[in-house]
Parts: C-alpha cells; sequence; structure tokens
C-alpha cells in the first residue's frame, strides 16, 4: 500500500452500556409516586440563525447541531477520531475512495431505522444541492458520489486525496425520510421542529431570546444520558446569568470575566473551571467588501484597502497589554486563527511578528502620505477624506468594551478618529455581511483540523450575491497564493510537511492583515456542582465543559448528583430504609474516551 496513504480500520470504542440504577419501593395503596424532570439548565445570550445543520455558523446552534445529530466519526475527549455512525472505516491506496461501516440498530429519534441510505443522503445533499454545496464548498466541492451499497456499507468518493477533511469534517447526517420532504433543504427555516436526530439529544421547543429545549432520546444507540432535557436560557448579561447560577436558577455559565470568576470561586456549591481555549477573538478590518465577479458593496472607508494604514493599526495595538489588563492573564496573544491549544499548526509569528511601537506607525502613515489635518485627524493622500473609523463592538460582552476603550486610545495616537459603537450581536453579524461597517469584533471556535477556518479566507467563498445572505467568508480575504498553499495542505499526508504550509498560509494572513487577531481566550466557566457530577472535559486533562467540539461529551455524561448517589448505594440499604422494596440496580453508562472549527463557530 501506498506508504503515504491513510489506512484505518476502526473498531468501536469499548463501551459498557450499564443503566442506571434505581430503586422500586412497595408502595402502601393509595400513595403517588411523582416522575422527576432532570433538567440541565445552560445560560446563553446568543440568538439562533438557524436549526439547518448545513448553515450553521454561530456558536448555540453549532451545540444544539452536535446534540441532534450524530456524525461518521466523533472528536473523542482528547480531539482524536473514534468511532460514531460508522464503527470502522477504510482508505483505499489512492486516497480517492473511503469505505465505512454503518452501525448496525441504530435509530432516529423517531424510532425510524438509521442506515447507511441516510448517511449516503446526507453527502448527496453536499454534491447535487447548489446552495448547500456552495456554502460549504471548501469540502462539498472534493466529494464526486456518496453511494450505499448496502444498509451498513457507505462509500465516498473524493476528486483529490484529503484524508484529514474526511475524518474530522463535521457532516451531520440528517434522516432521508424526513429531509427528502423539504421543498428546499438549503433554506434556513427547512427544517421543523421538533427536530429528527439521531444524537443524544433533540430539540423540540424553541422561543426567541427565552430558551432552546432539548429532551432526550430514548432510542439514542449509545445509552440515555444522564438528564432528561437540556434548556437553553437566554440572559442578555452574564451579570445576570451569574446570579441566576448564584440562586439556582440556571446550572451552567461560561464567557465569564476574571473579576466574575473570582467572585464565584469558593461559593458552597459552585465550582469554576479556567481552561486553555480554542477560539481566537480578532478585529475585522472591512477593506474588501466585493462579489466574486468583483462587485464592490457596503460601505467601508477606502482608507482601509491600503495595506499600509492596515500594519500600522496592528502595530499600535498591545496585545500583551490587553491579555494583561482585559483578560487578567487569562490567555494568550494572538498571531493568527490557530490558538496555541494546537501546537502543531500554531504559528508563532516568527520573524513577522510586529512589535507594539506607536512611533513606527506613525512613521508609516507618515510616509504614505497620511498628513494631520488641523483638528490632528489624518487625511488620505488625494483625496483629502479624514480617517475617520466606525468600531463595532458586541453590545453583551464586556471585555470587548474594555479592549474598544485600548484600542481607541492607541489607535488616536495614530490620529485617526475613532468612533466605538455597541450593537446587539445579531444585528452586528448582519451588517459585517453586508459590508456595513469599519472595524468589528468577530471570533471563531477552531479545532485540530484548520482546514475549514482557513477555507474561510478563500477566494472561492466571495459572494456571489451582495445582499449578505451567502456567509462563507470571513472577511472577503482573497489571494490566489493562499489558495494555492490551501489546496496543498488539504492533500499534504505527511503532517510535518502540512503543518509547514499552513503556518505558511497563517504567516500571509498576519502580513497581508484583512484581520487582526487580539488573543486567545481562556474559558471560563462555572457549574453547579451540588446539582451536577461526572462531566467529562475536553480536552480531557485539564480541558473545558463549554466549547466542545465534535461531540457533547459533557452535557452526555452529566449525571444528576442525587441520582449518580443512588446509582451507588447498595441494594440492601434500600432494603432496610424501605422495609419492603423491590431494587432493580443497573449502573450507570461509562464511555471510553479519547481526544479531536473545525466547526464554524462565530460569536
Amino acid at each position: 500500500m501506498n506508504p503515504h496513504a491513510l489506512t484505518r480500520r476502526l473498531l468501536s470504542a469499548a463501551a459498557a452500556l450499564l443503566m442506571s440504577a434505581g430503586a422500586l419501593a412497595v408502595a402502601a395503596p393509595g400513595a403517588a409516586q411523582e416522575e422527576q424532570t432532570d433538567s440541565l439548565l445552560i445560560a446563553t445570550n446568543q440568538e439562533v440563525d438557524t436549526f439547518n445543520p448545513f448553515k450553521r455558523r454561530f456558536v448555540i446552534t453549532y451545540n444544539t447541531s452536535m446534540m441532534t445529530y450524530e456524525t461518521l466519526v466523533r472528536m473523542g475527549t482528547d480531539y482524536e477520531p473514534v468511532p460514531g455512525l460508522a464503527t470502522e472505516w477504510e482508505e483505499s491506496e489512492d486516497g480517492l475512495t473511503w469505505t465505512f461501516q454503518i452501525r448496525e440498530g441504530a435509530e432516529w429519534s423517531d424510532g425510524e431505522p438509521l442506515t447507511a441510505q441516510d448517511v449516503a443522503y446526507t453527502y448527496d445533499l453536499l454534491i447535487e444541492n447548489q446552495a448547500i454545496r456552495d456554502w460549504n464548498i471548501d469540502f462539498a466541492g472534493n466529494l464526486v458520489s456518496a453511494e450505499a451499497p448496502d444498509d451498513t456499507t457507505f462509500v465516498l468518493t473524493l476528486a483529490q486525496p484529503s484524508p484529514w477533511d474526511v475524518l474530522t469534517r463535521e457532516v451531520f447526517i440528517v434522516p432521508e425520510h424526513i429531509w427528502s420532504q423539504y421543498p428546499d433543504p438549503s433554506a434556513d427555516d427547512a427544517n421543523q421542529l421538533p427536530l429528527v436526530g439521531s444524537g443524544p439529544f433533540q430539540v423540540t421547543e424553541f422561543e426567541t431570546d427565552e430558551f432552546i429545549r432539548l429532551e432526550a432520546n430514548e432510542h439514542y444507540w449509545d445509552g440515555a444520558p444522564g438528564f432528561d432535557e437540556i434548556v437553553f436560557d437566554y440572559y442578555t448579561e452574564t451579570d445576570a446569568a451569574v446570579a441566576a447560577l448564584e440562586a439556582g436558577e440556571v446550572d451552567i455559565v461560561n464567557g465569564l470575566n476574571p473579576a466574575q470568576i473570582e467572585a464565584l470561586d469558593g461559593q458552597d456549591g459552585i465550582t469554576v473551571n479556567n481552561a486553555q481555549g480554542r477560539r481566537y477573538v480578532s478585529l475585522t478590518l472591512n477593506y474588501n467588501s466585493v462579489t466574486q465577479d468583483g462587485t464592490a458593496f457596503g460601505d467601508g472607508h477606502p482608507a482601509l484597502k491600503d495595506p499600509i494604514v492596515r500594519q500600522a493599526m496592528h502595530m499600535a495595538i498591545d496585545k500583551a497589554a490587553l491579555v494583561d489588563r482585559v483578560l487578567d492573564g487569562n490567555g494568550q496573544p494572538a498571531t493568527s486563527i490557530i490558538p496555541e491549544i494546537f501546537e502543531q499548526y500554531h504559528w508563532d509569528g516568527g520573524d513577522s511578528l510586529l512589535e507594539f511601537d506607536i512611533d513606527a506607525a506613525n512613521a508609516l502613515l507618515d510616509e504614505a502620505g497620511y498628513v494631520r489635518g488641523e483638528d490632528g485627524i489624518r487625511t488620505m493622500p488625494g483625496t483629502g477624506e479624514r480617517l475617520s473609523f466606525r468600531f463595532f463592538q458586541h453590545a453583551d460582552n464586556t471585555d470587548y468594551a474594555t479592549v474598544v476603550q485600548f484600542v481607541t486610545e492607541w489607535w488616536t495616537e495614530l490620529g485617526l478618529e475613532i468612533k466605538p459603537e455597541a450593537i446587539e450581536q445579531g444585528t452586528l453579524n448582519d451588517m459585517a455581511y453586508l459590508g456595513e461597517f469599519d472595524i468589528a469584533f468577530s471570533g471563531w471556535g477552531v479545532g485540530p483540523n484548520p482546514t475549514e477556518q482557513l477555507g474561510m479566507h478563500t477566494c472561492a467563498v466571495l459572494p456571489t450575491l451582495t445582499d449578505g445572505t451567502e456567509r462563507s467568508s470571513e472577511n472577503n480575504y482573497c489571494n490566489p497564493e493562499f489558495d494555492a498553499l490551501h489546496e496543498q495542505q488539504k492533500v499534504e499526508s505527511d503532517p510535518d510537511a502540512r503543518a509547514a504550509l499552513i503556518k505558511e498560509q497563517q504567516r500571509m494572513l498576519y502580513e497581508d492583515t484583512p484581520v487582526i487577531y487580539l488573543y486567545y481566550q481562556n474559558v471560563l466557566e462555572a457549574y453547579n456542582s451540588d446539582k451536577i457530577t461526572g462531566m467529562t472535559l475536553q480536552p480531557s486533562d485539564g480541558g473545558m465543559i463549554t466549547g466542545q467540539q465534535g461531540y457533547a461529551w459533557s452535557y452526555v455524561t452529566a449525571q444528576p448528583v442525587g441520582a449518580a448517589e443512588e446509582a451507588g448505594t447498595p441494594a440492601w440499604v434500600w432494603i432496610a430504609v424501605a422495609g419492603a422494596a423491590v431494587v432493580v440496580v443497573a449502573g450507570a453508562v461509562v464511555f471510553a474516551l479519547r481526544r479531536r472549527k473545525t466547526a464554524d463557530e462565530r460569536e
């Protein structure tokens, strides 16, 4: 076999499936026993963009998709591929054909059998449905055919070898018997509640700005989760979510700032977690709002088209100071897309790294002919237009508000007029895709395979329309040299050679400066440890609870404290307490776990 061909046969991860322990007491005649719903309540403030798993972009709908639907291959607790709906897989010698064995006995949440036909249907949507294909073009563009020769075999054929993408690209498998009835599977509102999926929880109810309810899937092939339901409750301010945690009205909060985590640390019944994150926070500069045919749109300031202006703005940001003073040290200064947690592909800046130097930044602008007017604000050479920039931030993020204060002060020293404005998150995202901004905050979650994130900066994903509905490009960056490297790294089978290509892509992004990467922020979160136990972290050693990728390990393995204690209680104790109890003990779900964008997860 070709030494560079990736051949894998993975058998199902060993898992002991035991039922939760319980006790059935013999009650006196007339006594009533009420069933209690164990609800896991998670605070959120992000609106739903769509329940269509082919088009989700926001963190909240990535999470709901990940729990509602399964992928062929999961990401383990240490970011390695482990069996999901596929129990094993094999790559052909030429790398163009992948054969997956589909798990027998799996069912959809409505009780219908899940077969390889559903898998083929899902991948065929990526191939044949133009809108879905365009939305996922960086991956879908390499797919040739998807076939199911029988109910347990799925065969995927590629145009070019792409071992990294096949095993790590999260394609959520959808039920053909449901989706084939939709007039347009690509529509944002195609998927109607209650959702039908094969994952551990199913979205059953949603009220805008109030809650999203997911109920445990009684047909789940990997055993029932510990909680009966998960409810994402909306809080417009993180302080309100923190207060709700303290009052016992919500169970998990994340996105905390250092002051909030410090205030919660040590409180009875509350456990805090500070873990290295996989997200970057950045400033997008509106320098190139154009379609694929070159049609300009939006109203970005023309000075941002000048790379010298963008470089000077970059040099005038003290990222180390932001980490120290905004994050209280809970993060790292950023250089590019890939955070330090994925050290194989992280680019440290090397000789290209810009030092914080306001004097040097001013000199760049002076030499380029951006002179200061009488009011101290620089003007563009030739047109005399003032360098006055709108600076948009998410209205619900206190860290961003503090960053704006620092950055505005530094940029003012460059002779730039900065007009900060706090805007509701959904509205700001809409404006960004319409090109109606100058500078705006952004942030994405990145996985150990960065192809999807890098692909959002290629010419192929530039929009074809100007109405903001096509959202595959992060910032309309287009560089043919970057694209060539991107295509090379996707098919490169040698890990070290691939890492070198990916680092070169990051260097190009850094030097072209369509985006200024500020920092990689730690995950600061807290939960009600009087109510919840058993949550599995990702990574498994010192990892995060929220913000996991590839599978919702923490939420699926979470157990109500009372139920966990009951499960561990010997039968004779229940007999002694009840006097005449009949006890049925059946254990607890045990997962054999191992470590895994990229999911796309925009703030």
